[in-house]
């Protein structure tokens, strides 16, 4: 199933006082459709461009929000449709006006009649697909009339609708849509024009499911069952550009009819509203419509002349947050194993603890696992690696210590699932900023270990955290070489990093056919860990999930053998990482004959036990990155839908 738009493409271009400031694709049905892929449904785009430089924006601006353009036709003898909008400002407020001429030369780029192929598709639209219209010129209804399809209709303008008597105009729209959405112009347009007196009777000359009547920042009005729904937009935002609003509010309710399975009824209009205004509230923040999907494209010159008919897109090259996280990860942990948190952590007495319970989330909870192994390698103290609502849920009384690994040293859960823990027991591991801590958790500034130091401030930014799961470990790392006098630490790390950069730099230009098979967006990653990989096998399935780049099994290598190999040889794509000290036991040359077959990414450490652990802890955090440059996205900006935020920023009880 598709959400498809249909209709001639159409570009934007946005003056501000008199300047050209940047292109867009634009059409009513094509914004909302540009809303809808935002919100992560399947769409695309039925229509047509011409082959030129306005049609090349019009495709670019769709296919760059992952809208499938793949019907779209370009055609030679046509020019793509361009519409101008020009603001000015006027005490601090924007003005505008839309025309087809160019403000500046005052040539028209527009033709009236859709050029669509009507039969080309209908053939190529499938019953389960719902269709967007925001007009209802003569190919469209060729459309509407032909299919059985679910259809939307977005009607924003009233001209076209004076060419039809009333009797005409009824039998285009009657029975014939499930969502209508109409603004206050062509509902008092239509009102005037059938004799009415009240939006109910629109309702009921027209039949849909449901009309929707946009009033700006008074809200809005639903009609279902012939019964009238008055929706009040409360702390309306301050405007900065009202178009696109209304194509972004019926976006959300596409998109949730959608989900809802078609179902209409007064718990989805009050639900469905609250989720629409909140996105309107940040289209009308941004100048132009799809502002709040993707900046304008620039314009750069080829001629000193108007440029409406000539130009080169200008795009700013984009920054991989996770570039420059990776790029500073070692100048990063060597600062946090030299700061001061270490002269903390020395001071506990960890040979005279019996139980301690290691807890973090993501990359922080791969550091917990880490150091819990170093503990309970020094000192033989009972030590257990849990996320936050295994604690939750624990009678706790036995337990000696909670060490909380925390990037900002505040996340709710932690704080949450040991709120019944006395502080005294309680350290936290962190970046976070020491005094800011204190006053939010209450835990003594004495137990608050954090490796933040002044050549040191800087946090990575992003969802997905190459610091957070290896500063916190270097500490214990350096706790396990200072016990078992081992050499330096900071070389060590430095050569770890060093090592898996050029590895995986060299592997992935070696073995790059193997790669775009093994590398699959979408697919499904097998990862068998154990004995000294845990560290590991937990903070790359956490990356790789988090990431939305595949979905992963993880694998506990002996567990494996219990049966679990029919799921694997049934079910699996047959993808491995498998991640393995530098000693290969019996069972595990086994195991490795076994999976030999299928496609294996075999990460293998230099060393065993806990410097394996941490090496290969160091290996995740490349291996993800250069995964990542391989596929072109960037792991630290992960395409999380607004109800996934919501849970995200969670707090409350567990």
């Amino acid at each position: 199933m598709k959400i498809i738009s249909i209709g001639d493409l159409v570009t934007d271009f946005y003056y501000k006082n008199g300047k050209l400031v940047g292109v867009n694709g634009g059409m009513t049905s094509h914004n909302i459709i540009a809303n809808i892929a935002k919100i992560g449904l399947d769409t695309a785009v039925y229509g047509v461009c011409g082959q030129d430089v306005t049609g090349n924006v019009a495709l670019k601006s769709l296919k760059d929000i992952g809208v499938n353009t793949d019907n779209v036709e370009i055609m030679e003898n046509i020019k793509t449709r361009c519409f101008h909008v020009s603001y000015i400002e006027e005490n601090g407020k924007l003005e505008f006006k839309s025309k087809k001429r160019c403000p500046i030369c005052n040539q028209k780029q527009w033709y009236e009649e859709s050029n669509i192929n009507t039969d080309d598709i209908l053939k190529k639209i499938n019953i389960e697909d719902v269709l967007v219209f925001d007009n209802l010129n003569i190919k469209n209804q060729i459309i509407i009339n032909n299919c059985e399809n679910k259809k939307m209709l977005d009607l924003g303008q009233y001209f076209e609708l004076d060419n039809y008597s009333a009797e005409e105009l009824i039998k285009k729209i009657e029975n014939k849509f499930d969502i209508i959405n109409l603004n206050e112009r062509v509902e008092k347009y239509l009102i005037n024009r059938f004799s009415l007196n009240s939006l109910e009777d629109i309702y009921n000359i027209l039949k849909p499911k449901m009309i929707i009547v946009t009033r700006g920042k008074k809200g809005a009005d639903f009609i279902i069952n012939n019964k009238k729904i008055t929706k009040e937009l409360s702390n309306p935002e301050v405007e900065i550009d009202p178009t696109g609003a209304g194509d972004a509010f019926f976006s959300v309710f596409i998109s949730f009819y959608v989900k809802n399975n078609y179902v209409i009824d007064e718990k989805f209009i009050d639900t469905t509203f609250l989720k629409a205004t909140s996105l309107t509230k940040k289209v009308v923040k941004k100048f132009g419509a799809r502002g709040h999907i993707q900046p304008l494209y620039k314009i750069k010159k080829i001629t000193d002349i108007c440029t409406c008919n000539n130009f080169e897109i200008s795009t700013r090259k984009q920054i991989k947050r996770c570039n420059i996280n990776i790029n500073n990860l070692e100048a990063r942990v060597i600062n946090a194993v030299n700061s001061n948190a270490y002269e903390k952590l020395i001071k506990i007495n960890f040979k005279d603890l019996d139980n301690s319970i290691f807890l973090g989330t993501g990359g922080s909870f791969a550091a917990a696992k880490f150091s819990s192994k170093v503990i309970n390698y020094l000192y033989g103290t009972n030590t257990v690696a849990l996320y936050p609502r295994d604690v939750y849920y624990r009678n706790n009384k036995k337990i000696d210590c909670l060490f909380l690994f925390t990037y900002s040293g505040t996340t709710n859960d932690l704080l949450v699932a040991t709120s019944l823990i006395d502080n005294k027991n309680k350290y936290i591991i962190t970046k976070g900023e020491l005094q800011k801590i204190v006053t939010k958790t209450g835990i003594s500034k004495n137990n608050i270990i954090s490796y933040r130091t002044g050549t040191n401030k800087g946090k990575e930014k992003g969802f997905l955290s190459f610091e957070g799961a290896l500063s916190p470990s270097s500490l214990f790392l350096k706790l396990y070489f200072e016990n078992q006098s081992i050499g330096n630490i900071n070389d060590f790390i430095k050569n770890s990093i060093k090592y898996w950069r050029e590895y995986f730099d060299i592997y992935f230009k070696d073995n790059k056919q193997m790669l775009e098979d093994f590398l699959t967006e979408g697919g499904q990653i097998n990862i068998f860990t154990g004995d000294f990989t845990e560290s590991a096998g937990n903070d790359l399935e956490s990356k790789i999930v988090e990431s939305g780049i595949y979905n992963c099994l993880v694998h506990e290598k002996k567990n494996f053998s219990h049966g679990r190999f029919i799921n694997y040889e049934h079910l699996s794509q047959n993808k491995n990482i498998y991640l393995k000290q530098k000693s290969t036991s019996s069972y595990e040359n086994k195991l490795l004959d076994y999976l030999s077959k299928d496609k294996n990414l075999i990460i293998e450490s230099r060393y065993d036990g806990i410097l394996c652990e941490y090496d290969l802890l160091v290996a995740s955090q490349f291996l993800i990155y250069y995964i990542s440059n391989f596929l072109n996205i960037d792991i630290s900006k992960p395409a999380y839908s607004e109800d996934a935020m919501k849970i995200y920023f969670y707090k409350g009880e567990l």
